[in-house]
């Protein structure tokens, strides 16, 4: 991060007007000490910094800051924008204006103000909190103009949950704040370059539409102290949750540490689990220019359990696909390995253990034993549990790629192209890939739109690991059926506000139409690309436990497998939030569903058709599948020539398990196939 381009919003309460809300004793030093990080450790530029304490962070003080921040980023070029805040959250129910704003449930969260409870000065009511849709407003108009490099850091609870911190802890939570009327804000106008996002989230089969459709989790990355069912808290002076952050920021590289990593580094009470959301996790802290993390690259521990004995455990397991005895390479850091950055490998270990979302890793026979970190990442490079099936005409030049006795990435060479999935053909100094899917191939080209050089067979290696590790993830099945979740696709039509002055409701979308997945495969009609015909998703649980959903777009196209939607991601070993409670539904891409709209499109081309997927990865526990997400097509990784050509994998699959109860350990997948027709 550059300290000369990068802009601070702190914001302390300690004092509350209204008698009827307790006074905070750190909030105040929090954002002091926020305040001297930046302009200390980080060199930021004093007059780079808003700070707005006590009496200061009215409502309206609040809200003139965010105006203040737009104003002196003016001058910059996608500067890097921190925003603290600390003093009480709450939570309150969703107003009757907002019947058309989807949440999963019927209260929304907010901040705080210092003058919150206080009598309006025209006696037509009180102030009122600021509601996180109005703070992911202001942050996407933030994000339009400045660039989507902004930190929004809450250490403030919006929960009435028990409190478990004990007598000397104090939480940050107000437990009877006043209703919002809906009319408190006025109306931000959205405009249509608001949704505009980086092209690496973007797959061939379908963008990001225009517009805003809930927590824009593209405008920024939000750390926070606490779930929305518990506290954040504070003790002796300063808060936990701000303590413990800023320790590990002083201990840390941060230009090789990402949002994903520093959550694996700090540490918490198991009552207090801090969160972390956003499409960027992956980004280093405050940089979007930086080397961003690699999401083969799965986050290990080494410690004692309680028991004295050592343990090394990685954070994946059955459920991300991993078998006994797979074999991982070992890293120091979670960055990608390119040009400018190399993240070598220190060493094998092997999978010893495998439970529902975790593994026990030891040092396997034959390989050099090496001093473990505290903290790693590994990568899964053992193939031999499910080698793909391949063919080529020349096959001693297939076996050179992949010798027979190598210890790793094995394939399955097969004799007749019919018996294989993937079929490589060689013409003059090139190679060509062509699948052998046949429901595919009705409606994409056999043969993939790239070619590789024949002599350099390690690009070779790499497109068939993707290849595998995309095939994989499409066909292979969960322990659970999870009858009890299902997923509704549906187009999305935008809500007019009511523009008599009554109301101040925001834009918005809201599904309309039959839902898209009612039949197996689906077809849906795409228009032309300067056609704006977002799609959002609903997910239902009908079940009694609480259920963490992670959903992904399969493009067969470029092999690519984009997140739509993740579960937060938390730190420590206390709860995390579950996006689908028991007896809920969660909108993605619309609503307060934390997640953008999407459309399907096409590329420039003459095909009239399309093919891909959605899996939905659903769990009883938070899970780590982010290392199942291809976001980068290994083609344009590679730099592959794009040449003209024309013309499945068959995986065993598990016996799914029936089971007439799900708990904590339970795991599934929802699949649905989406036939893309050009309008």
């Amino acid at each position: 991060m550059n300290p000369s381009n990068t802009y601070a919003l702190v914001i302390g309460i300690n004092q509350y007007q209204c008698q009827d809300y307790s006074t905070l004793e750190a909030a105040v030093n929090d954002a002091d000490a926020v305040d001297t990080y930046l302009k200390t450790t980080l060199k930021v530029p004093e007059e780079h910094i808003i700070n707005i304490r006590n009496a200061e962070a009215s409502r309206q003080g609040i809200l003139n800051s965010f105006q203040g921040l737009e104003e002196i980023t003016a001058p910059a070029q996608q500067p890097c924008i921190i925003i603290f805040y600390a003093g009480h959250g709450a939570r309150t129910e969703k107003p009757l204006q907002w019947l058309d704003w989807a949440t999963d449930s019927d209260f929304v969260e907010m901040l705080c103000p210092c003058d919150i409870g206080i009598e309006l000065e025209d006696g037509e009511g009180v102030v009122e909190g600021i509601p996180d849709r109005t703070v992911c407003y202001l942050l996407n108009q933030l994000s339009t103009l400045r660039g989507n490099n902004i930190t929004l850091i809450l250490d403030c609870c919006c929960s009435a949950g028990l409190n478990r911190g004990g007598p000397t802890y104090t939480p940050r939570s107000i437990l009877n704040p006043p209703r919002l009327s809906g009319k408190a804000d006025p109306r931000v106008v959205i405009t249509e370059d608001m949704a505009k996002q980086d092209e690496s989230t973007t797959t061939r089969g379908m963008r990001p539409s225009a517009g805003f459709g809930g927590k824009f989790q593209d405008s920024h990355v939000l750390l926070a102290a606490c779930g929305r069912e518990r506290f954040a808290f504070e003790n002796e002076g300063r808060g936990l949750f701000t303590t413990a952050l800023l320790s590990t920021f002083e201990n840390i590289n941060l230009r090789t540490t990402t949002y994903t990593s520093l959550m694996d580094r700090l540490k918490m009470p198991k009552w207090q689990t801090p969160h972390c959301e956003g499409s960027h996790m992956d980004r280093p802290l405050f940089d979007r220019g930086g080397i961003r993390s690699d999401p083969s690259l799965i986050p290990g521990k080494r410690y004692k359990n309680e028991n004295n004995e050592l343990v090394v455990s990685l954070d994946a397991g059955m459920a991300q696909g991993i078998t006994l005895g797979e074999l991982f390479s070992t890293h120091e850091s979670d960055l990608l390995d390119t040009g400018s950055n190399i993240n070598p490998s220190i060493g094998i270990l092997n999978a010893t253990r495998v439970d529902s979302f975790s593994t026990s890793l030891g040092h396997p026979a034959g390989h050099r034993k090496f001093k473990i970190p505290r903290n790693f990442y590994a990568r899964r490079i053992d193939w031999r549990n499910d080698p793909p099936k391949v063919y080529c005409q020349d096959r001693a030049w297939l076996e050179s790629v992949f010798p027979p006795n190598s210890p790793m990435q094995q394939i399955d060479i097969v004799s007749s192209p019919a018996d294989a999935a993937l079929i490589l053909e060689l013409e003059g100094g090139w190679v060509h890939f062509q699948r052998n899917d046949p429901l595919l191939n009705q409606y994409l080209p056999q043969r993939f739109p790239h070619s590789l050089r024949r002599n350099s067979p390690g690009d070779v290696q790499s497109i068939i690991k993707a290849w595998q590790h995309f095939n994989y993830h499409l066909h292979r099945r969960g322990k659970n059926e999870f009858a009890q979740v299902r997923m509704e696709l549906h187009y999305l039509e935008h809500i007019d506000p009511d523009d008599d002055g009554s109301s101040c409701e925001p834009e918005n979308y809201r599904p309309m139409g039959q839902n898209l997945l009612a039949s197996e495969p689906s077809v849906v009609l795409v228009p032309e690309a300067d056609i704006d015909k977002p799609v959002g998703m609903t997910l239902y649980n009908d079940s009694d436990i609480p259920i963490y959903p992670y959903l992904f777009y399969f493009d067969p196209n470029e092999l690519t497998i984009t997140p739509w939607f993740t579960a937060p991601h938390g730190a420590g070993s206390g709860e995390v939030d579950a996006p689908l409670p028991p007896h809920s539904r969660f909108a993605v891409g619309y609503g307060n569903g934390a997640a953008t709209p999407w459309q399907f499109c096409f590329d420039e081309d003459e095909r009239d058709r399309d093919i891909g997927f959605f899996r939905l990865f659903l769990s009883g526990s938070p899970a780590n599948f982010t290392c199942i997400a291809q976001d980068e097509s290994p083609f344009k990784r590679l730099g592959t020539m794009t040449r003209g050509g024309q013309a499945g994998n068959n995986l065993k699959e598990a016996q799914v398990e029936q089971l007439e109860t799900l708990d904590k350990h339970s795991w599934g997948v929802k699949a649905a196939t989406i036939i893309q027709i050009r309008e």
